[in-house]
């Protein structure tokens, strides 16, 4: 198994310090630090302080994964643009997300990080896991990357998610592989360990 990391930008830092992660991402991309995420608590922060600290990171080819829409507070028009402005690969949890949004995230096709346990737990969506907002997005064609956020906190293993996809929207064994195939587009991998991968997930897909 091959693993990367992805380091993360606080809502709460200041503009120096999500600089200094991405100074710290950069200095490491040869001992396999792929990414930039943005995280923690939705309702602290402002987003467009890190304006020139994602803009280094892509300009260092660094992937950028962004915790979106996650509470309605997190979901005003000039947040979720601005984070979409950053030019992200894939965007976590997509809770809030107003109908023209939805339109620019499918046409650019971006990752979506779904976490089922996590947003029904914690009552970030109303209802419970049959309500979840993977039943919207699983046919609109962007990759779904299933996530925990976090087993933890949440003691739901990833393989725990997979087991809810099947009990709760009835997904098969095929379906649950080629959700898996899909999640490859999306991964901060390299050319060579995404055709690795899909040559292994490739015969649980017939």
């Amino acid at each position: 198994m091959n693993t990367n990391l992805i380091l993360s930008i606080d809502r709460k830092d200041t503009a120096d310090e999500a600089m200094q992660t991405v100074d710290l991402a950069i200095k490491h991309k040869s001992r396999g630090v792929v990414g930039i995420d943005l995280c923690g608590n939705p309702l602290k922060g402002d987003v467009s302080i890190f304006s020139a600290a994602f803009s280094k990171a892509k300009a260092h080819d660094l992937k950028l994964t962004l915790h979106f829409a996650e509470v309605p507070a997190s979901s005003s028009e000039a947040e979720l643009k601005t984070l979409l402005s950053y030019r992200p690969e894939r965007l976590g949890h997509v809770i809030n997300v107003p109908d023209d949004l939805k339109g620019e995230i499918m046409k650019r096709m971006l990752g979506l990080e779904l976490c089922l346990t996590c947003n029904v737990n914690a009552k970030l969506i109303s209802g419970g896991f049959t309500d979840h907002h993977f039943r919207y997005w699983k046919d609109k064609g962007c990759p779904i990357v299933l996530c925990t956020d976090d087993v933890g906190i949440f003691c739901s293993p990833l393989s725990n998610e997979y087991l809810l996809l099947a009990e709760h929207f009835g997904l098969k064994h095929k379906e649950l592989a080629e959700l898996n195939l899909g999640a490859i587009d999306v991964i901060f991998g390299s050319v060579k360990e995404k055709e690795r991968l899909r040559r292994l997930l490739a015969p649980f897909c017939r």
